[in-house]
């Protein structure tokens, strides 16, 4: 896929599902707004992503996927599986568990499909580490027979867009499902879908 039309996709998603959650109303408990907090950090990531990719700051932009991620894990662990003590905790500055205890915690949820999560979490979880601290997947991005420059490939960055857009669809239907409107999270999925129609 062109890297111009996964740009396009990206903006046109960014546009649309911001504009659909604009002014939803979230209850006050602690567990809500603290999820939803978390997945609106979600989606503004994605918003960073499409920026700094359409300015041609590429290594910045994959550094934001592992924060993303994190972002829609820990809205979900906090809204439907943290404690009253540790959502108090965490509202006070207490460091979140770790990523794997997230997880953990969420596969036992009944109701919740956590295994493109966990799949994510043991497949690029190293990769993500490494995009966001300087690792040598950034170096070797930069390095050319003749310079030190940007090198990513179209396909990876076409890749990352993509799934930054699928974090912040997550995002959002989780903002939706806390707010309990149905309406919203369909019409957010009819409008991704619309926009990603025919991409593998």
């Amino acid at each position: 896929m062109p890297l111009e039309r996964a740009i396009k996709q990206s903006e046109l998603w960014m546009v649309r599902s911001s504009n659909l959650a604009d002014g939803l109303d979230i209850s006050s408990a602690p567990n809500c707004r603290v999820g939803a907090a978390l997945f609106h950090l979600c989606t503004e990531h994605q918003h960073a992503v499409h920026t700094l990719v359409n300015h041609g700051l590429i290594g910045s932009a994959f550094a934001l996927l592992r924060p993303q991620f994190e972002a829609y894990v820990r809205g979900v662990w906090y809204h439907r599986c943290a404690t009253d003590e540790q959502l108090n905790a965490f509202i006070e500055g207490a460091t979140p568990p770790k990523i794997g205890h997230l997880l953990s915690d969420i596969a036992e949820l009944t109701d919740f499909n956590s295994d493109s999560l966990v799949a994510t979490k043991k497949g690029v979880w190293e990769v993500l580490n490494d995009f966001t601290h300087g690792g040598s997947v950034q170096v070797r991005a930069r390095l050319t027979p003749i310079e030190i420059a940007r090198n990513y490939k179209t396909e990876h960055i076409v890749s990352m867009l993509r799934w930054s857009s699928i974090l912040s669809f997550l995002g959002y239907v989780g903002m939706a499902s806390i707010a309990a409107n149905d309406p919203l999270a369909n019409q957010l999925r009819d409008s991704f879908h619309s926009i990603y129609a025919g991409d593998s």
